[in-house]
């Protein structure tokens, strides 16, 4: 076998696949409660990247007292730069391959926060090799890389999460609990939404081309996605967003988060939804609408009954049209007036920007995004408690816990993965705007060819996936 570091992408890709036959054998029928054998009895930590985000979870898991942040990657010496600054002692990569080929036996965990069109391949690439992975959302970018991610922790073993760190809130795990328990009657109609201004409410522009900087590997940023040109400002360190083939559009980069603890609390697990539709505002140059996602949407997903419905049919619905009045979406790109009536009457005083309302036969749930309670009404205008909660320790210290101990995180990828894909028909719905298209959950493929496009992608030559 090979091991020399400088290891080009098809030979890396063709060994971690091979790793992955081994690792799957030692594994099969135990997934995500192999506990770590680090031999100081610490989990040896590695980070695929270091700035945004990545600084955030950096940040979050050095304060575990059981963890060692062992090694670090990032195409950009910038941010590489922080993190010999913060921890010195460890070892610096700009190839996330390498890192792997070098550490394989001396780290335990990986932590990928890279751009979302990375994930697939690091993250696969980690479990193949062993290693346990904490996957920032949206974890995947198609239908066919969340299934692919599904079966690969299985045949692995390793322990997983997404990051969707909320869902460790009081008052998420107060949303869910409501909904299990019913306490306001079979649930209905979740409103979920996110209007706030951002750099995805940016106008799209034509990029201006420019020589790529001394301090960033252009070629290792754009990976697995098409060759482009490097241009300033436009896709790193966060613009890469709004580009179709790099990020994930608003719903995916926020949607993860909103709609975790209605998932959990509706007891979805494997479900799906039986169709989609979506209608779409795009403030873009002519030269790029058809390579970027949207600047607002309005996205409703039908499901059939579950037994929290009473067996009834239900839908989400997500609003992200922009609320502040120098960039006033049309109102149907934003929450209906019901829902500005229900916050503007419950103790939060206003709707916030971003959170979700959930419409039960007996009452309402509401619940800002990152708020210290959840919030529950009867139809009478009567509150009722919020149940007691015992909140866990933090969701980067869940991760490293179940990691050292054994047991499956909070937001483990063998359930998130199906939420994932709900979150990915919205983003295909947006892509084919004013068409409501069916979801076969067991043909997997929707009743639209112009849909079932966008159910797997194109990966650039030598980014094959193994086994994908």
């Amino acid at each position: 076998m090979k091991t020399k570091i400088d290891l080009n992408r098809r030979d890396f890709l063709r060994l971690s696949g091979a790793a992955g036959l081994f690792t799957a054998a030692g594994c099969a029928g135990f997934p995500a409660i192999t506990s770590t054998r680090s031999p100081n009895g610490l989990l040896r930590h590695a980070c695929i990247g270091c700035g945004n985000m990545a600084w955030g979870d950096i940040n979050s898991f050095c304060t575990h007292p059981k963890i060692e942040m062992a090694a670090f990657c990032d195409v950009d010496a910038n941010y590489l730069a922080q993190m010999k600054k913060k921890f010195p002692q460890a070892r610096f990569y700009r190839d996330w391959r390498e890192m792997f080929e070098a550490e394989r036996d001396r780290c335990d965990s990986v932590t990928v926060s890279a751009p979302d069109h990375h994930h697939i391949h690091m993250a696969t690439a980690a479990m193949r090799m062993g290693k346990h992975v904490y996957l920032q959302k949206p974890m995947a970018k198609t239908m066919q890389e969340a299934a692919f991610l599904r079966r690969t922790v299985a045949e692995s073993g390793v322990v997983t999460q997404m990051g969707t760190q909320y869902l460790a809130y009081v008052s998420e795990l107060q949303t869910e609990a409501l909904l299990k328990a019913r306490t306001l009657g079979p649930a209905e109609h979740v409103y979920l939404f996110s209007t706030r201004k951002g750099l995805s409410r940016r106008r799209r522009l034509v990029p201006k081309l420019a020589p790529v900087p001394a301090f960033l590997d252009w070629d290792l940023w754009t990976g697995s996605a098409a060759e482009r040109p490097y241009a300033e400002g436009v896709y790193h360190p966060l613009l890469w967003r709004i580009w179709r083939d790099l990020g994930s559009g608003w719903v995916g980069d926020t949607g993860c988060h909103l709609i975790a603890s209605a998932w959990r609390g509706l007891e979805l697990g494997a479900g799906a939804p039986k169709d989609v539709v979506a209608e779409t505002i795009t403030d873009a140059e002519d030269g790029v609408k058809d390579l970027v996602w949207p600047t607002g949407a309005h996205i409703v997903w039908n499901f059939d009954g579950i037994p929290a419905t009473d067996g009834k049919p239900f839908r989400f619905e997500w609003f992200d049209g922009c609320a502040e009045p120098d960039n006033l979406a049309p109102a149907n790109f934003r929450p209906p007036q019901e829902i500005e009536a229900l916050y503007a009457a419950s103790p939060f005083k206003k709707r916030p920007h971003e959170g979700k309302a959930v419409k039960c036969r007996d009452g309402w749930i509401l619940q800002p995004h990152g708020a210290d309670f959840a919030y529950a009404v009867r139809n009478d205008g009567t509150p009722v408690k919020a149940p007691d909660v015992v909140k866990p320790c933090s969701h980067y210290h869940e991760f490293v816990n179940c990691c050292l101990e054994g047991g499956k995180a909070r937001a483990d990828l063998s359930w998130s993965t199906y939420m994932r894909e709900c979150v990915i028909a919205g983003e295909i719905a947006e892509r084919v705007p004013g068409t409501r298209i069916a979801w076969d959950a067991k043909a997997r493929r929707f009743d639209s060819e112009a849909a079932n496009r966008f159910l797997t992608r194109t990966y650039r030559k030598g980014w094959e996936l193994k086994g994908f």
